[in-house]
């Protein structure tokens, strides 16, 4: 049987163990991402994460944490990662026109992390030439931006829509055969 790995989930879906780093009914595995020592290597045909990789510092955690992610994968395994698109939050950040104090607040959240809890803290804003280049180097392969993850139904970040703009950069990459 082909296990997956959602890293982050929030509710639970068939077919998919959770790993979060806070404790809940729905996790499987409580830990940091970073660290998925208690995984063989090449366990997982796939690993879908929404919102979790910005959590990581840019200069040495989010590459280690990468090739992490890639070293539990099976050759030619998935990995589906949304993550919040600078890009997009930065032109609404600017754009005073459209946007009341209250919104862009809004917005600078979604840039630096709601402050909810201890990891509720961005580390890296990522747009799709930036999370592009830590994939490839990570060491993931046929690495291309997607709207959206249709064939899930796990109604997290990676479909969330403000002021009429989809927020999130969904990337689909391979780990080499």
């Amino acid at each position: 049987m082909k296990r997956k790995l959602h890293i982050g989930g929030s509710k639970r879906a068939e077919g998919w163990e959770i790993m979060d780093a806070n404790p809940a009914e729905h996790v499987d595995h409580v830990g940091n991402a970073i660290d998925l020592s208690r995984f063989d290597d090449d366990t997982f045909s796939e690993i879908y994460s929404s919102h979790v990789v910005e959590h990581f510092d840019y200069h040495i955690e989010l590459i280690k944490t990468l090739k992490e992610w890639r070293r539990v994968l099976i050759p030619g395994g998935l990995m589906y990662v949304s993550v919040p698109d600078l890009d997009v939050l930065s032109g609404l950040m600017v754009d005073k026109s459209k946007m009341t104090p209250d919104d862009r607040f809004h917005v600078m959240r979604m840039i630096f992390g709601g402050h909810v809890d201890q990891y509720d803290y961005h580390l890296v804003g990522l747009n799709e030439e930036f999370l592009s280049g830590f994939l490839q180097a990570s060491g993931f392969v046929n690495i291309m931006k997607v709207q959206n993850f249709g064939q899930f139904k796990f109604h997290d970040t990676s479909n969330a829509v403000f002021k009429g703009h989809a927020i999130s950069l969904n990337m689909i990459a391979y780990k080499p055969k």
